[in-house]
Order: structure tokens, then sequence, then C-alpha cells
């Protein structure tokens, strides 16, 4: 492995380590926060909630493990299952309003751990690193790398209206 290629590896461990950090710091216990992020993007009533199944399909991840992820935010309070009233053999998910303050907990987390990792960054800078990490995603879809697997939803609205990406 080049040495660039073994920086990018410890840059994700420690970024990893730092956010698992900061969400403890936080009280922000949440172990699927893409999950999270995409529920909170349907604010409607239950009937426009998604389906665990739409959700696997939105995440790009199997079923079970979508249904394993799920069993566990349902445990702590973050979501609630529904049955379709159009087809009861469906459960709609949603977030509720303990998962959606969770939620706003670790993404505050992650924009903390953000803004330590870009310290020192000009905006140019950081227009920069994204611009190489796109290419790199590229070249990797293109030796078969699933170019499906690599995209993550948009983050919902953060209230100070910075973005951050959680996946």
């Amino acid at each position: 492995m080049d040495e660039s290629a073994f920086l990018l590896n410890q840059l994700f461990h420690a970024r990893h380590n730092a956010t698992m950090t900061a969400l403890s710091a936080l009280g922000a216990n949440v172990g699927s926060p893409r999950l999270l992020v995409t529920l909170a993007h349907y604010p409607g009533g239950p009937d426009q909630a998604p389906t665990q199944k739409e959700l696997a399909v939105l995440l790009h991840s199997a079923p079970a493990t979508v249904a394993a992820s799920l069993k566990v935010l349902e445990r702590q309070g973050y979501v609630v299952r529904h049955t379709d009233e159009k087809d009861s053999r469906r459960n709609r998910v949603s977030i509720t309003q303990q998962g959606r303050d969770v939620l706003e907990a670790g993404l505050r987390a992650f924009r903390q751990v953000d803004d330590a990792m870009f310290q020192g960054f000009t905006p140019a800078e950081r227009e920069q690193v994204s611009r190489f990490h796109k290419r790199m995603l590229d070249n990797l879809y293109r030796i078969g790398g699933s170019q499906e697997a690599g995209i993550c939803p948009p983050p919902p609205p953060i209230p100070d209206e910075r973005k951050c990406d959680p996946c």
C-alpha cells in the first residue's frame, strides 16, 4: 500500500474514532446515523414514511441489515413502525422526536469533528480535497467499485445552515 492510501485509511479510522468520542460526549447514542438522517427527510405523517424495503434501497443496504438496525433504534425510542394502511403486510418507519433530538446532537458531533479535521484549511483547499475524493471514487468505480453503494442520502437541513455528511 502506498503512503497516501495508508494515510487515507488512517484518516478514516481517526475520523470514526473522533466522531464516536464526540457522540459519546454529547450523549448521542446512535449506531445508525445514516438511517436516522434518511428518516428525517420524511416529516409527514406515517402514511408518507418509507417502508423498511424502501429504506434498504435508499441506503443501498441489505433488508436484513436495515431490519436489525431498526430493531435497535426502535428499542432506543428513536423510530416507530406503523402498519401501512393500504397494505397491512408492510411496515412504514418514522423517526420520533427523541430520534430527531439524538440526530441533532449527532450532527453537532459530526460538525465538531469535521471542523477540527479541516482546521487551517481554506474554503478553496476544502473544495480541492472534495474534488480529489470524487476523482478517487470515480477511479474505484471504473475498476469494479459499486457506484450505487457509495451514494449517501443528502443530510437534513441543519439549523445554522452548514452542511454535514454523516456517511
